[in-house]
């Protein structure tokens, strides 16, 4: 899919997910391979152009609430993986 925008990293993928909050990307849902976990968004173009904004620190207005929502989930699913809750290659 040439418009899916994948992530992991523990800083930005947070960030996108609190953006889809707000209706600025879609989030289209996590993935588990080679314990890693990734998260998936669309549209790439608009992911790339949010994390280039917030790495800039130009990013648009996310409500706090949302940020903090969004670090707790990544958190959750990543001690989820840790602990074997969830498993290579399941989508959720």
């Amino acid at each position: 899919m040439n418009n899916l925008y994948i992530e992991n990293d523990k800083i930005n993928a947070p960030f996108l997910l609190a953006a889809s909050f707000s209706g600025l990307i879609i989030f289209l849902g996590s993935q588990i391979q080679s314990n890693t976990l990734y998260w998936q968004f669309s549209p790439k173009e608009k992911a790339e152009k949010l994390i280039n904004q917030f790495q800039t620190k130009t990013e648009p207005r996310i409500p706090a609430r949302d940020i903090f929502e969004a670090i707790t989930t990544f958190w959750k699913q990543i001690e989820e993986l840790r602990n074997g809750e969830i498993r290579n290659g399941k989508n959720f």
